[in-house]
């Protein structure tokens, strides 16, 4: 089965009111939410009202909506699960969630980018130190 095929069958069912509405999540969502959100041990919470957690998509929702904030729901707190989605909410859905996957990607990219240049810059540092050691070494009587 293609990537596509699985994306579109995972994100389908939790769509249904992206284009339509968004609930206001608060300043803990999108990328940076998930370890801004771990690192002060809050637990998420989904905040549609209408969706169990012990709903088999639940799971996903959170992340969706809590964790990426690329999902929303409608102004009275709801999810709306079984309502039909029409071909433009899933686009608006799908345009959301692979913006925000995008920009996680792009700010791992810039992190790994900053790691690299950090570890050729102790390695250089490494190098001098060897280097002076050697000098100290010969200049020593």
């Amino acid at each position: 089965m293609p990537w596509s095929t699985v994306l579109m069958l995972a994100l389908g069912g939790g769509l249904a009111a992206t284009a339509q509405a968004e609930v206001d999540l608060g300043p803990e969502t999108g990328p940076d939410a998930s370890s801004s959100l771990q690192a002060q041990n809050q637990p998420l919470v989904l905040p549609f009202t209408d969706v169990p957690s012990d709903h088999w998509a639940y799971q996903a929702l959170l992340n969706l909506a809590g964790v990426y904030g690329c999902v929303g729901g409608y102004p009275d707190g709801t999810f709306r699960g079984e309502n039909a989605v029409t071909r433009y909410e899933f686009a608006a859905g799908m345009d959301a969630c692979l913006g925000a996957l995008n920009t996680l990607l792009q700010s791992q990219h810039g992190q790994r980018q900053s790691l690299e240049t950090f570890r050729q810059a102790l390695e250089q540092d490494l190098q001098d130190l060897r280097s002076l050691d050697n000098t100290l070494d010969t200049l020593s009587p």
